[in-house]
């Protein structure tokens, strides 16, 4: 698998979507990562465990790994947000946030903010 597309610009590919977790729950683990905050070189940690499970990987530290990781804690910060809502919660089989009928609306009016993260509904 190859991580770029050309010498100036690397993107970020959908197969390291997987890979990437694992590496993060690794270093939550190793306490590189705490309450979705990085350590100092847990970037680098990232890079070194994405190379060595992703053949051909050429990611970078900065601002691949931690483009990457800032734009999954914002998801990860709307969706708990979401979560604590009255009557909100989380569907397990289809990964998706469960609201009440009509709730989506009145939240979307007052946070719109959050909806750019693309974090999937549906109505119970």
């Amino acid at each position: 698998m190859d991580g770029a597309c050309s010498k100036k610009y690397t993107y970020w590919k959908e197969e390291l979507g997987k890979p990437f977790v694992d590496c993060i729950l690794e270093l939550v683990e190793k306490g590189q990562i705490v309450d979705a905050n990085c350590k100092n070189g847990a970037y680098n940690q990232l890079k070194k465990l994405l190379q060595e499970r992703v053949s051909g990987c050429r990611v970078k530290a900065y601002p691949n790994i931690e483009g990457r990781f800032k734009k999954l804690k914002k998801r990860w910060h709307a969706i708990t947000f979401m979560r604590k809502q009255s009557g909100w919660g989380w569907d397990e089989v289809n990964k998706c946030i469960i609201c009440p009928e009509g709730s989506w609306d009145d939240f979307v009016n007052v946070n719109d903010d959050l909806i750019y993260t693309r974090v999937f509904v549906h109505h119970s």
